[in-house]
């Protein structure tokens, strides 16, 4: 890429590989995303998601050591509690992901979704308020 800081041409390019099949060639430039954009947690979220089912633990830990305060990787990191069901985990980090930044569609997408699957109505409700 001819514009190596800007970390949503990076996740496309990624993304691109990924849906091409090629794999390898999407870790690939996923590292070199991430030296480039060290901080980018969209970056970060989607190189959680992308890893090994035993190496998420491991990236997400990074990435939040990167980017704490990044709805991307909290959101992230709330995806693997739901995963493991780690249900209470799962709402605290869905809740501080929105919290963070509550223009973030896709956080109050997954966060409701969580709540339909495992919530009470009240929880639904709240999520809707």
């Amino acid at each position: 890429l001819k514009i190596t800081h800007a970390p949503m041409l990076w996740l496309e390019a990624v993304r691109l590989e990924r849906r091409a099949g090629n794999r390898k060639a999407a870790l690939t430039l996923m590292a070199k995303a991430l030296q480039q954009c060290r901080s980018a947690g969209v970056l970060w979220a989607e190189a959680i998601a992308m890893e090994q089912r035993a190496q998420q633990k491991t990236k997400s830990s990074d990435a939040l050591k990167a980017c704490d305060n990044d709805p991307h990787v909290i959101l992230a990191v709330s995806r693997l509690f739901w995963r493991d069901r780690k249900e209470e985990k799962c709402r605290s980090w869905c809740n501080r992901a929105v919290t963070l930044d509550p223009d973030l569609g896709d956080a109050w997408g997954n966060y409701y979704a969580f709540e339909l699957q495992h919530g009470t109505v009240e929880q639904q409700e709240e999520v809707l308020r």
